[in-house]
């Protein structure tokens, strides 16, 4: 006996019907879950960050360090980090506190950002330009970390920067085998990657809440 036939135009026409149904599903699946990522990066970049030491609002265009060399004798310009936080103090190599605080700070904030310091450039700019020569300033680094940027210039282009800066100094009597010290503001200040001044922090600031501003600041 044969087995009746059996007609399979149903089931292709069905099968035809349905492949309209699922596209319109993934395409609706696909819109939602982009439209939930949009809606989570706005959130995220949007979410405001408290800062809880000093800042710049508006932030401020950095001032330029004039004709300035790094520890390798080799031109230095804040132009060439932008993209990057930047980290800048201005002291001395020959100074008895604020100066190797400072650093201690800087390479625990360094420590505290992980991989993310690849990202983070950390400066010194002497205020002792006569006695800071790049090697001496080399030297000094290497004792902190060799990365840290040791930056010099000119006595004149000095005082001009550092005017620009609002940052103060005056030299000290020098004492009877002709040292002296430098009397000299102790703040430290934060570059955002559009080479804006936007953080200042006293000595002895929270070297986590540091890190976690850098972090923010990169993310902006």
């Amino acid at each position: 006996m044969e087995m009746p036939s059996v007609s399979t135009e149903h089931s292709s026409t069905a099968a035809k019907s349905s492949s309209p149904a699922l596209w319109i599903i993934l395409a609706s699946v696909v819109s939602v879950v982009v439209i939930a990522g949009a809606s989570w990066w706005f959130l995220f970049r949007s979410t405001s960050h408290d800062f809880r030491y000093g800042h710049y609002d508006p932030p401020q265009a950095a001032p330029a360090l004039v004709n300035a060399v790094d520890q390798h004798g080799q031109s230095f310009s804040l132009d060439d980090y932008r993209g990057k936080v930047v980290f800048l103090y201005f002291g001395y190599t020959h100074c008895p506190d604020a100066c190797p605080a400072t650093l201690d700070e800087f390479m625990e904030v360094k420590e505290n950002l992980g991989n993310k310091a690849d990202d983070v450039a950390f400066v010194m700019v002497t205020v002792d330009p006569s006695r800071d020569s790049p090697e001496r300033m080399t030297e000094y680094l290497d004792f902190w970390d060799p990365a840290f940027h040791g930056v010099s210039m000119s006595q004149e282009d000095t005082e001009s920067v550092a005017r620009e800066w609002s940052v103060f100094f005056t030299y000290e009597e020098k004492n009877s085998r002709g040292g002296y010290l430098v009397d000299h503001d102790v703040s430290s200040y934060v570059i955002d990657k559009d080479g804006n001044k936007r953080l200042t922090y006293p000595l002895g600031a929270d070297t986590t809440t540091m890190a976690k501003d850098a972090e923010y600041l990169l993310q902006e």
